[in-house]
């Protein structure tokens, strides 16, 4: 869970200029707009305390616009942007990527800008527990001090990645009416942490919440000497000095790995309840709209909450238009402007291709915080990018309304068919307890640092590496090439009818492109633990003839149910949603299995229950297994041109 993505300003390093700054794609907003030159310098106040509620120190780091001829803070008044990390707010680079480091093209712009640390990290006292509710009153308080800086004009904004973005829904629900919070700036957001990235159809992916407390670690060990380098005006980075600092590190990694334990022995933590409820931000979003803050949310279909970004942004629009924060979007229904959505072929730390991050933050914060109707974002409230292709689409609502919903059923020879064989046939899968190592996924949930890392250079990682080894013990349909090029965009849901002879299966479905010369792009993937197979009657998606859409299930303890032994069950399967071009030619390819090492890891209960497995997928027949997915020609959504 990274912090914030960053554009360097006029620090490039001669020679290397071309290899460390990002192509800038031009703006996916309209109306066009260019943003006002820096006419300030940046000045630094660090760590300056703020005591919370409860009257724990948390500090500060306040970055501010100077004039730039004397080096004295510039009159203002300014907007204040308030970012609160869990990393170290002066991580340097590459560090600042995933947690800290001021953003000077907005301070140069007229914005103050405070990084604070997180409660028990950096240099702030108390006890960390992640995303807990001292955490999100401390936000509620560094907004309310943020807003009576000196120069402050009393707005306040707040953005950042991951962590620092899950922070500023939970703080924007909390804030209550008439807040100097006005405007956020998400990027990469959870929805359900539990269903997001903890876990994937209840299958566990614990090894990466394992490897994220590791690093969260690493920083919080590394950060006590950057602090003691320019530590501000109390004596130590810290209370008790860098071996208290160290000390506590032993405490937080104790935290991830109890958590991971009790996860992985099939402890509380495994099933969806009350320690992941505090971090559903899509239970509070309502709460947002309430309070009146303007909301910019960013996500990329290779994220590791790649499906809660568009879930954020239904749950607020229909929160404006009077409806069910968890119900489908209706096409046709009242959309407003406090709320847009860009999404693009991105993992989690990344580039974005590219894209201006900061000029839109400043045209975001500009319209909110500054009142500037220049930076009015107008037209249809949704742009993405499909993996893929390099234009930009739009679009209003959720499940998007362009597609139409395509059932391609499993068929006996590995194809995908418009229409159901009248003969039931069996493919037979057996379960593995693992299995190679997956490009696209390893990829994804090491949250894309090597992709990163590598465009940092001048080169990069193809988002499309080639799946097919992961095809090895697997079932595999295929369709038949497409004769014109086609949009996959929205949910993607598979329904598969199969028995089994254990109590417990598991389901691991890719989505893959494939090429003419054989290549199989991966897209989207999606599992289900099978006795997680309730599903949720309040949060899943149906279509008005009952067919569903895009699943949802209950996965609390109390909710599970053992497979019967032999019993022909029904098991249907979240996909992530994901938009991609299929072209003229290419073929689209299901992958079927039990395994994505290293990633997807059932708990030891559920481990034993699992041991050799053999499972029979129905096809064709009175109860045929189907994949259902959103298909459009690209006409069909606004096109805006090419992006770069």
């Amino acid at each position: 869970m990274a912090g914030r993505w960053q554009a360097t300003e006029g620090k490039t390093v001669a020679g290397r200029a071309a290899a460390r700054t990002p192509k800038r794609s031009p703006s996916p907003l309209e109306p066009q707009w260019s943003p006002e030159p820096a006419r300030y310098g940046v000045g630094v106040h660090h760590n300056v305390a703020v005591r919370a509620t409860d009257g724990t120190v948390l500090r500060a780091d306040i970055h501010y616009p100077t004039v730039p001829e004397t080096g004295a803070p510039a009159s203002g008044p300014f907007p204040v942007l308030l970012s609160i990390t869990p990393y170290g707010k002066k991580a340097p680079p590459p560090a600042a990527q995933i947690g800290g480091g001021a953003t000077p093209y907005l301070i140069r712009r007229g914005y103050i800008e405070v990084m604070a640390d997180v409660r028990g990290t950096g240099a702030s006292g108390g006890s960390f527990e992640m995303l807990g509710a001292e955490q999100v009153q401390d936000g509620v308080d560094l907004v309310n001090w943020a807003a009576q800086l000196p120069n402050s004009n009393g707005r306040v904004g707040m953005f950042g990645i991951s962590y620092l973005a899950i922070n500023q829904l939970l703080t924007a629900a909390a804030v209550g009416p008439d807040s100097p919070l006005k405007a956020i700036f998400p990027v990469m957001a959870a929805n359900d942490f539990y269903r997001d990235v903890v876990t994937m159809g209840g299958v566990p992916h614990m090894r990466t919440v394992r490897a994220y407390g590791s690093l969260y670690s690493l920083l919080n060990v590394v950060n006590p000497a950057l602090e003691f380098a320019k530590r501000g005006a109390h004596e130590r980075p810290r209370a008790g000095g860098l071996a208290a600092v160290r000390q506590r590190g032993r405490d937080q990694r104790h935290y991830f790995r109890t958590l991971t334990a009790d996860a992985a022995a099939g402890g509380d933590t495994a099933f969806d309840g009350p320690f992941w409820d505090a971090m559903r931000t899509g239970d509070v979003l309502p709460k947002i709209v309430q309070n009146d803050v303007a909301v910019f949310l960013i996500g990329g279909w290779h994220d590791a909450f790649q499906r809660g970004a568009p879930l954020n942004y239904v749950a607020l629009q229909n929160t404006f238009a009077g409806r069910p924060p968890s119900a489908p979007m209706q096409p046709g229904q009242a959309v407003s402007d406090r709320v847009q959505l860009i999404m693009g072929p991105w993992y989690h730390v990344s580039d974005l291709d590219g894209l201006h991050l900061n000029a839109l933050q400043l045209r975001w914060f500009d319209r909110w915080l500054k009142d500037s109707a220049d930076a009015e974002v107008t037209g249809p409230p949704v742009r993405f990018q499909a993996i893929g292709s390099p234009t930009w689409f739009q679009s209003r609502e959720y499940p998007f309304p362009e597609p139409t919903p395509t059932r391609l059923y499993l068929a006996e020879g590995g194809t995908l068919t418009h229409e159901p064989a009248a003969d039931q046939t069996e493919a037979t899968l057996r379960y593995a307890a693992r299995g190679p190592i997956s490009g696209r996924s390893l990829e994804q949930w090491s949250l894309g640092m090597s992709s990163f890392m590598l465009s940092r250079t001048g080169r990069r990682i193809r988002y499309d590496l080639d799946n097919r080894r992961l095809q090895r013990e697997a079932l595999t349909y295929t369709t038949a090439e497409f004769t014109e090029a086609q949009l996959i965009a929205g949910p993607v849901t598979l329904t598969v009818h199969a028995t089994a002879d254990t109590t417990e299966t598991l389901w691991v479905a890719h989505l893959d492109d494939v090429s003419p010369d054989g290549v199989s792009r991966p897209l989207t993937q999606g599992a289900l633990l099978g006795s997680h197979r309730a599903l949720d009657p309040d949060r899943t998606w149906y279509r008005p003839d009952g067919t569903v859409l895009r699943p949802q299930h209950l996965s609390t303890r109390a909710a599970v149910e053992p497979v019967v032994p032999g019993e022909l069950t029904r098991y249907d399967i979240e996909v992530f949603p994901t938009a991609a071009l299929i072209e003229r030619g290419h073929r689209l390819r299901l992958t079927l299995t039990t395994y994505d090492f290293p990633h997807l890891v059932p708990t030891k209960p559920a481990l034993a229950m699992l041991a050799g497995g053999m499972y029979r997928v129905q096809q064709g027949g009175a109860s045929p297994s189907s994949l259902l997915i959103p298909l459009a020609e690209p006409a069909a959504f606004q096109d805006r041109g090419v992006a770069r």
